[in-house]
């Protein structure tokens, strides 16, 4: 990867590798989680400590910073979407408070490590040598609890995605797995208005059917699906059907596909990078190939995954809206073919650039994600 180019991926968090070397080893990690809720912990309290415990480390010691970079280093991506999130029992909105302070920390203790707010900037990071994070919300609803000028305090604060519902309905529309079929409300166009005019990203990865469609229609500017998978190749809830694709490209908005194997490949034991690519193809053979590009969410996918959390992970999401009976069905920590933990991402990008030719697998990876964001803003 040359220094100049970027590389883009919606990631949802840090890599697990990260907080696995703050404590030294995946052992030590999971020793930790064992030890605090025989304390008297809950799981999501457990949760929270170990990334508190690696913001702290990430403050204090520059060898464990060094590390970190390692990480992203192997994985060869230098443009990461994070998103700001807790498990504490409050509101989002304070969650994200907390999280938001957390990457702050991490941003003011690494020159290499920078929070990016424009196409501009992270073009620069990449030239730099650095890593940008462009940070994101997945429940703008939830997130503003009912107010507008929450959007202004989140912008301010650098986020730059505004994903407008999460799997249930909220005040702005309808997610993916909710029963309802309603689309954008009212309050929902006020707030895709609002973003518009800050010069965010409205993103609708989460958002249902008619709530997808509301808000391509509705929106002043293109609008991103940053991940999610094709619903004709394998249908997932989480994806988008043709006809959402079709209105995607009309808006001249962007895609990205996960590698998240239960929902790219939900039928399948044991899918592999090849599954990837069969949605990239079909996305762009509607959307086209300059409007594609990778959002793995890969952070739930990893196979260094702590062990102790992950009955209580399952749980959780399924709290979030995900179908009970194929999350416990399904293991969550199994990875995509050969990539199993985030260093192993070049296998991602050789498998596209096998597979597609030299300038369209360069948009891929991450010229269309910024060009498409140079048009929305």
């Amino acid at each position: 990867m040359s220094p100049e180019q970027p590389i883009f991926d919606y990631t949802s968090s840090a890599p697990w590798e990260q907080v696995i070397r703050a404590y030294g080893s995946a052992e030590a990690l999971n020793g930790a989680v064992r030890e605090l809720v025989a304390e008297g912990n809950t799981k999501a309290q457990a949760w929270e400590a170990i990334w508190d415990h690696e913001v702290r480390r990430f403050e204090r010691d520059p060898e464990f910073r060094s590390s970190v970079r390692d990480i992203y280093a192997a994985a060869g991506v230098n443009l990461l979407s994070v998103t700001p999130w807790t498990h504490d029992d409050v509101p989002e909105r304070t969650g994200q408070r907390r999280d938001l302070a957390r990457w702050q920390s991490r941003f003011d203790a690494a020159e290499w490590l920078r929070k990016v707010t424009s196409p501009a900037e992270a073009r620069r990071v990449a030239a730099d040598g650095d890593v940008g994070i462009v940070l994101n919300t997945q429940n703008l609803g939830a997130a503003i609890d009912g107010s507008l000028d929450r959007i202004d305090t989140l912008y301010n604060e650098g986020v730059r995605l505004f994903q407008l519902t999460y799997n249930y309905q909220n005040l702005l529309g309808t997610g993916c797995n909710d029963p309802s079929a309603g689309g954008l409300s009212t309050f929902g166009r006020a707030a895709v208005d609002r973003v518009n005019d800050l010069g965010g990203v409205v993103d609708v990865s989460h958002c249902g059917r008619q709530t997808t469609l509301d808000a391509i229609e509705y929106s002043d500017d293109p609008v991103a699906v940053t991940h999610a998978t094709c619903q004709a190749v394998d249908y997932h809830y989480r994806g988008k059907s043709d006809a959402e694709l079709e209105a995607l490209a009309d808006g001249d908005g962007y895609l990205g596909i996960v590698s998240l194997p239960w929902f790219i490949a939900p039928g399948a034991d044991d899918p592999g990078l090849d599954v990837l690519l069969d949605h990239l193809e079909h996305a762009a053979s509607i959307v086209g190939h300059d409007r594609i590009g990778l959002g793995t969410d890969f952070f739930p996918a990893d196979t260094r995954f702590p062990r102790e959390l992950l009955a209580y992970y399952k749980q959780h999401i399924i709290e979030l809206g995900f179908d009970r009976e194929a999350v416990e069905a399904r293991e969550i920590a199994a990875g995509l073919g050969e990539f199993t933990t985030y260093e192993e991402w070049p296998a991602v990008r050789r498998a596209i650039e096998d597979r597609f030719p030299l300038e369209t697998a360069e948009g891929i990876l991450g010229e269309n994600f910024l060009r498409f964001w140079g048009r929305a803003v």
